[in-house]
């Protein structure tokens, strides 16, 4: 007759009272206040900084411009020579000012209201007191107008908003739900899942609603490559510090990182450090890599999509080196051997 040795106890039991009872209680009341204080510090109160606009002028004139326009409006512009009218266009239409002077041609203002409204509404303003102290009217010429279908070009944002939950979603059920995968299995899980969102958000927004009018498949590389750092990051997150990685990545990714994504109130209306931050953030990245598909010079969105796939290959290396890490530590279970006794 043989008998069998009583099951192991389960290695990983769940948390304590206490710590059930406190941990959700701590981190929503984390989140809710790092909500409240990021969104309200970062966009109580836009002001425009340091906006490029080109002056067809000499550099002389110029700088005398710059300092009787910083007397009334401070750091808003940052006025930049342009040698005619037609270089003056073609920074406007590439995204390198957001704005052209032309004082010499009737007090003209070369704008793009793809920039946005508050861009436009900011600039037009300034120039409008300039013409005027020359005894000029001004005439605005909109020569990268946003989307009929998006008018106030509010449309990106809620697009990158949504991929960017999504994938931070997906991260989190990952972590809940498939710690018994293989990392493999996980990946493939991830790569699946980038795929699909951002192809279905690359749909919907491009060719079924109209209000990104930029190629198909450079829309869908953005949002697959979006969805899959911030699936990726919050995996990584998760499984170096469990369920505390979740509240970080809510944090720099959901919060932070939308706040700052220029995608309702430009980066360049946001107070310092939140500026600075802007570009360098998933969801600031995908907007600047949108705003220059859809409508300035593709090949500058090179640079804001290095960010994303750089932050996507930080995501997937952290979560290989804390995954191997913790499977080599573990103890490898040795089966018990059966006594057999004899009757």
């Amino acid at each position: 007759m043989q008998t069998q040795q009583p099951a192991a106890p389960d290695p990983s039991p769940g948390p304590g009272p206490v710590t059930a009872f406190v941990q959700p209680l701590g981190i929503g009341l984390l989140i809710a206040l790092a909500f409240v204080l990021i969104y309200l510090i970062a966009l109580h109160k836009p002001q425009p900084h340091n906006l490029p606009v080109g002056v067809v002028a000499s550099p002389g004139v110029v700088a005398q411009l710059q300092r009787s326009i910083s007397a009334q409006a401070g750091d808003a512009v940052a006025l930049r020579p342009a040698a005619d009218v037609t270089v003056a266009r073609h920074q406007v239409q590439n995204g390198q000012v957001v704005a052209a002077y032309l004082p010499g041609q009737g007090s003209r203002l070369l704008v793009a209201g793809a920039q946005g409204t508050a861009v436009t509404q900011v600039v037009t303003g300034i120039f409008t007191g300039v013409a005027g102290a020359q005894g000029a009217r001004l005439q605005v010429d909109d020569v990268v107008p946003l989307s009929a279908e998006d008018p106030r070009g509010f449309s990106g944002f809620y697009v990158i908003f949504g991929v960017t939950l999504a994938g931070f979603i997906f991260g989190q059920t990952s972590h809940l739900y498939s710690k018994r995968l293989s990392l493999g299995l996980r990946l493939v899980q991830a790569l699946l899942f980038g795929v699909l969102a951002g192809l279905a958000g690359a749909l919907i927004a491009g060719p079924l609603i109209g209000v990104l009018p930029g190629p198909f498949l450079a829309l869908a590389g953005i949002l697959v490559l979006l969805a899959l750092t911030t699936g990726l990051v919050t995996m990584s997150f998760t499984a170096l510090l469990g369920d505390p990685g979740i509240a970080l990545a809510t944090l720099l990714l959901v919060i932070l990182g939308n706040a700052t994504s220029g995608g309702v109130v430009p980066a360049s209306f946001l107070p310092g450090g939140f500026r600075q931050l802007s570009p360098a953030l998933p969801p600031g990245a995908a907007t600047k890599a949108l705003g220059h598909m859809d409508y300035f010079d593709p090949g500058a969105a090179l640079g804001p999509v290095a960010v994303l796939a750089a932050w996507a290959l930080g995501g997937l290396l952290l979560l290989v080196v804390v995954t191997g890490n913790r499977r080599r530590a573990r103890p490898v279970a040795v089966p018990s051997e059966q006594a057999s006794v004899t009757p």
